[in-house]
């Protein structure tokens, strides 16, 4: 067994280089380098905490494509809360907030309401990227 294993282990072994002269050389072949990845456009991480209490002033909030809004949503009302345009709804009640995290990734107007109430509570205005 001891002899089998030596030789497997010989066969897979790399085995020197031996150059004899008159023969030509293997040339090299160049390492591809790696593509320079273009400069990630500064997105920033926008934290907002709005109100759905009857009575508070409606919010707008600023943002720009590629960043990041990290939404509370407080109130004293058991309702659903939706993001318009962006597909979310999450639960409210006293003492237990929404809670959202959306990445704004294209332009326009995010309304924020509350479901039934049928109330808008805040809207999110998404300009264009950074330069």
């Amino acid at each position: 067994m001891l002899l089998g294993l030596t030789a497997l282990v010989t066969s897979l072994a790399p085995r020197p280089t031996v150059t004899r002269p008159g023969l030509s050389q293997p040339t090299p072949t160049p390492t591809p380098t790696p593509t320079p990845t273009p400069p990630a456009t500064s997105s920033r991480e926008i934290f907002k905490t709005i109100s759905a209490d009857a009575g508070a002033p409606r919010t707008k909030i600023h943002a720009r494509v590629g960043d990041v809004l990290a939404l509370t949503v407080k109130g004293d009302v058991l309702d659903g809360v939706e993001i318009e345009g962006a597909g979310k709804l999450e639960p409210i009640e006293p003492g237990s907030p929404a809670h959202f995290e959306i990445l704004l990734d294209r332009r326009g107007e995010l309304r924020v309401g509350l479901v039934d109430a049928e109330r808008l509570i805040g809207v999110v205005d998404v300009s264009g990227p950074r330069a």
